[in-house]
């Protein structure tokens, strides 16, 4: 009886942990509330590149220098040409960023 009652106990226990909606857990991250803001490229200030996830001082200073001696960006993906912007690092704000 009491093996019983313990596996009816666990059954209910494992089986609440996968009804939790998925919306809590968006709601509880901390991403989930942020807005997503397009920055124009070829117009940012290194300040406002630093927005954008995995830019921090340098590489925004880096990319501000790039276009000033290169001329505007054409497009997004020419932020390749400069150092320390990859695949995994553009993949991470691609869609924030804009040129005209």
């Amino acid at each position: 009886m009491k093996n019983n009652l313990l596996m009816m106990v666990l059954l209910v226990v494992f089986s609440m942990v996968g009804l939790a909606p998925a919306s809590v857990y968006a709601a509880e991250s901390p991403a989930a509330n942020q807005t997503v803001e397009t920055v124009h490229l070829n117009q940012a200030t290194a300040e406002q590149l630093q927005a954008l996830p995995g830019v921090g001082p340098a590489l925004s200073t880096r990319i501000v220098q790039y276009c000033s001696e290169h001329g505007p960006f054409r497009t997004v993906d020419q932020l390749f040409e400069v150092k320390g912007v990859g695949q995994a690092k553009l993949a991470k704000f691609k869609n924030q960023l804009t040129v005209d």
